[in-house]
């Protein structure tokens, strides 16, 4: 599925800029012969993704369109991700490349939670978690709680914030800048 998933998503990139994509761009674009092309579109015609004539090109169906945006939110979601730990830029690229044909709708939310408000990736975050870095005064319920706090609190402990410090259990803690960020909260239900 990893390469009909390549060609969805090139096929997708094309379309945003000419309309219809050329045998001998996605050829260039995936680095195959076409021939390879040829026989995976025809693949990909079969299977109801794209609307395909030889020499003329092909463009994405409904169904072809639905599965390449969903790739490239994928992607997007593991740079953001790989970004937020500090990996430079060219190699979260290449990783987000990678692990994009893995994740699933369940894993996808999942990283979601973690870069919340951190991406661009959906036209308005639906995950409403934000870092203790970001957060107001208030009550809240840890989400993702980093490594060092983990024997003070875990996910699902309720806390409070006063003044950018946490209180757990009536005991104020002051936590360092560069743990804040990883400290995901949301508000109570």
């Amino acid at each position: 599925m990893e390469r009909v998933e390549e060609y969805l998503e090139a096929i997708y990139d094309i379309q945003k800029e000419k309309k219809v994509a050329k045998t001998s761009e996605l050829a260039k674009r995936l680095s195959v012969k076409p021939a390879s092309v040829t026989e995976m579109l025809l693949k990909l015609k079969d299977k109801g993704y794209i609307h395909y004539q030889p020499y003329k090109g092909a463009v994405l169906t409904k169904e072809g369109e639905k599965v390449a945006k969903e790739i490239k939110k994928y992607h997007e979601l593991a740079y953001v991700f790989f970004k937020a730990l500090g990996v430079d830029d060219e190699k979260a690229r290449k990783l987000a490349c990678e692990l994009e044909h893995h994740l699933s709708d369940e894993t996808s939310k999942s990283l979601c939670i973690l870069v919340a408000n951190n991406c661009k990736v959906c036209e308005e975050c639906e995950v409403k978690v934000s870092s203790l870095k970001k957060v107001k005064d208030g009550k809240y319920i840890a989400v993702v709680v980093p490594s060092e706090l983990l024997e003070i609190m875990m996910p699902g402990t309720k806390v409070e914030v006063k003044d950018g410090k946490i209180v757990v259990k009536d005991v104020e803690l002051e936590v360092s800048e560069s743990i804040k960020k990883f400290l995901l909260l949301k508000r109570p239900e």
